[in-house]
């Protein structure tokens, strides 16, 4: 079996035509699910994953949203939180990462390979561990909700705007944002001292959310401390400030989360602009 090299990783890799029959892996660069039928690149000692459009991605692009400068892709973010937040889709990544240094602008990969409406580096068929007994088909436009107008992401609760791609299994009405179902596995607060765990299958029929006080339902994914402290969040509250506020109604928290999200990143740029902490040149 022929191997490659990629300059995100030390080993070589082993390329895979129709994938690794049976085994549920997920990419580094993407964090998207790796499919029976989708070719990959792997080194299995390291549990090291690329899809194969991953591995031959750019090392460099211009994108429409920052035309200004090029983007460089990173084989991980250049933050000390080990994240980032994509421009494009407001959600946090911690796969490889297309990103200007000198306006920390960053886009998943999937994101900027969505570049002026083209085929986005995204399956079209995926299973995720929110959903596992059915696959998830891609849409570049979600359907509208007959009595509502719009239809809710069933990993993070906020809904699916019509003009951003989702994923769906229409027979169950399960629906997934597109970077819903590629979240980090773990995840960390300045005001909580431990790691926090995404828990796909949310085990609590009722829990009170630590940033925003309102409740997480049982059907949607949240964070808890890995140390067992019963301290949790909604996915979508990770990057928010804590508030002693009753939960305000879910059109106007998702504007307040939005809006405090971009604060959040905000002050993570000049915290990295302060203390200088800037690693690319290792990767030029």
């Amino acid at each position: 079996m022929a191997e490659h090299q990629h300059y995100s990783h030390p080993h070589l890799l082993k390329f895979h035509k129709f994938g690794l029959e049976g085994a549920t892996i997920t990419c580094t660069g993407c964090n998207f699910p790796c499919t029976d039928d989708n070719p990959l690149y792997s080194c299995c000692t390291c549990k090291f994953y690329l899809h194969e459009q991953c591995f031959d991605a750019a090392r460099m692009l211009i994108h429409s949203l920052h035309p200004a400068h090029p983007l460089t892709l990173f084989p991980y973010p250049t933050y000390k939180s080990g994240s980032f937040i994509c421009n494009l889709c407001n959600k946090s990544g911690s796969g490889f990462c297309f990103g200007c240094t000198t306006c920390d602008f960053d886009l998943h990969i999937h994101c900027a390979n969505n570049n002026n409406n083209e085929t986005a580096l995204a399956p079209n068929i995926i299973k995720i561990k929110a959903h596992p007994n059915h696959p998830l088909h891609y849409l570049s436009k979600p359907p509208t909700h007959d009595d509502k107008g719009s239809r809710t992401c069933d990993v993070c609760g906020t809904g699916c705007e019509s003009d951003i791609p989702t994923y769906r299994w229409a027979i169950c009405d399960y629906d997934a944002h597109l970077g819903c179902v590629s979240l980090p596995e773990t995840g960390k607060r300045q005001d909580h001292p431990h790691e926090l765990k995404l828990l796909h299958v949310n085990p609590f029929e009722t829990f009170e959310c630590d940033v925003c006080r309102g409740t997480i339902l049982q059907n949607h994914c949240m964070y808890l401390c890995k140390s067992g402290c019963d301290y949790g969040m909604h996915v979508k509250c990770v990057l928010a400030k804590v508030t002693e506020k009753a939960p305000m109604n879910d059109m106007q928290f998702q504007v307040d989360m939005f809006e405090l999200q971009n604060h959040m990143k905000m002050n993570q740029m000049m915290i990295d602009t302060m203390s200088g902490y800037k690693y690319y040149e290792h990767f030029r």
